[in-house]
């Protein structure tokens, strides 16, 4: 399905369970409602799940702005939600998805029941500044988008054991057009998202992998942010770790949306005396 948001066509799909909380996926830097696919099914069993293309990925149209913000693009998923009538979402992001949910809930507190962080981007550290400004000033210039994204993908899904998952990440990121990747990488490597927001008390899970080289410190300086939270690293995953560690992400990331239902039921019944239904 289309929405119109601003100058161009948001592309989103809604499935899950009727009677669950909403929870809005936002996905990472070329990739796609697609790069969800493991997570769908455990995620549908319990939320009704609004799965989104930002501008200029997957089935969504570009925008003719010249510059991406944080700003911006957190206003597309508002306007969404008011069109779709989702007063509240739990939102979970990958990457770049985090920063657009860091925007969000500086902007609009009021529509976040809960968070998850997965691999975020928040604070730039030594290695990342070095490695994006290396990408930004020289590879990017001599090498093609296409080159620079096969790269990573062979650094964060390594070797025979993601040969798989690595070529349906290569599979989604690449049909992405040079100009729209470049302004969404300017927009992820700007390194001032951390200094923009203030803290926050809405529940958030952050959940890094053990051998994210670039970005686990980026996930450990977000829990000064974000202090109503819980912490968990995934042993030997790296930043895709949707793709590395599918089953254990899952189970962590229902686990924990469910126990905040739980204790959002017990409040009520204590409140009012009775049981919720």
């Amino acid at each position: 399905m289309y929405s119109k948001v601003g100058d161009y066509s948001m592309y989103y799909e809604i499935s899950g369970n009727p009677e669950g909380d909403f929870l809005v996926l936002l996905h990472g830097i070329s990739g796609s409602t697609r790069c969800w696919k493991y997570q769908m099914e455990d995620l549908n069993k319990h939320f009704r799940v609004l799965n989104v293309d930002l501008a200029g990925h997957g089935n969504s149209s570009a925008s003719c702005t010249k510059k991406y913000s944080g700003e911006i693009i957190a206003n597309h998923v508002r306007a969404l939600m008011d069109e779709l009538n989702i007063e509240k979402a739990h939102f979970m992001g990958l990457s770049l998805g985090t920063i657009i949910q860091q925007y969000f809930c500086e902007l609009f507190p009021e529509r976040v029941i809960s968070n998850i962080f997965t691999s975020p981007i928040s604070k730039p550290n030594y290695l990342s500044a070095i490695f994006n400004s290396f990408a930004e000033k020289i590879f990017l210039r001599i090498f093609k988008k296409d080159t620079y994204l096969k790269l990573m993908a062979n650094l964060m899904l390594p070797g025979k054991p993601h040969e798989k998952s690595r070529k349906f990440f290569l599979n989604e990121t690449l049909k992405m057009s040079n100009q729209e990747f470049l302004k969404w990488w300017k927009l992820t490597v700007r390194g001032d998202h951390y200094y923009y927001t203030t803290p926050s008390t809405i529940p958030s899970l952050i959940v890094a992998g053990s051998k994210d080289f670039c970005f686990f410190n980026d996930a450990v300086a977000l829990k000064e942010k974000y202090i109503n939270n819980q912490f968990k690293v995934i042993k030997d995953a790296g930043h895709v770790l949707i793709f590395q560690k599918p089953a254990e992400f899952n189970q962590m990331v229902v686990n924990y949306l469910c126990s905040l239902s739980c204790k959002s039921s017990w409040s009520a019944e204590h409140k009012t005396g009775k049981k919720t239904a």
